[in-house]
């Protein structure tokens, strides 16, 4: 009777330890802060991964190009990697290139763990831009154009060490209190 239960002991305690494996295996702690992105023609943007899977997008382009800040969501799909889906608009005049929402998926894989915090980043953005009235959500959508480009990043944070208080480096979190 030992012999038989004792198999089923293991397992249980296998299976018992398995969901606290994965959420350290996953920890979104290691990866929320903001970053800088670039994209290979020098493009930049400004992506914060926040806690609760909301993320935010600016781009330096959205004033030249007219389109809005993006917000959207974000969640770990491996223990370095995540995804996040952005929702902004384009402007009304740009009817041939959507002058709706736009949906942009970002697929990133983070590097140079310090202090339980990813550093940097790299990846790649695909999406989408509709007409005006269009819902980018909606999988029967005809996008206007679609797009795409590779990033590389650095997390934005503050040197809290030594004189020079409020330092900019790119290895400790940033908290912004709007």
């Amino acid at each position: 009777m030992i012999k038989s239960l004792f198999p089923v002991a293991v397992m249980a305690t296998a299976l018992a330890a398995a969901p606290a494996a994965l959420a350290t295996e996953n920890d979104s702690t290691a990866v929320e802060g903001t970053y800088l992105l670039v994209q290979p023609n020098d493009s930049q943007r400004a992506l914060a991964l926040n806690p609760g899977g909301v993320a935010s997008l600016i781009s330096q382009g959205q004033q030249v190009r007219g389109y809005t800040s993006g917000l959207g969501s974000w969640q770990m799909t491996g223990p370095d990697t995540a995804r996040a889906n952005i929702i902004d608009f384009n402007p009304i005049g740009a009817a041939d290139d959507g002058n709706g929402a736009s949906h942009s998926v970002f697929e990133l894989s983070f590097s140079d763990k310090v202090d339980g915090k990813f550093r940097n980043l790299s990846g790649q953005f695909s999406g989408k831009a509709f007409d005006r009235g269009q819902n980018p959500l909606n999988d029967d959508a005809e996008p206007a154009r679609m797009f795409s480009n590779e990033v590389e990043g650095s997390r934005i944070g503050v040197d809290r060490s030594g004189e020079d208080q409020g330092q900019l480096y790119d290895n400790s979190p940033m908290m912004v209190v709007i």
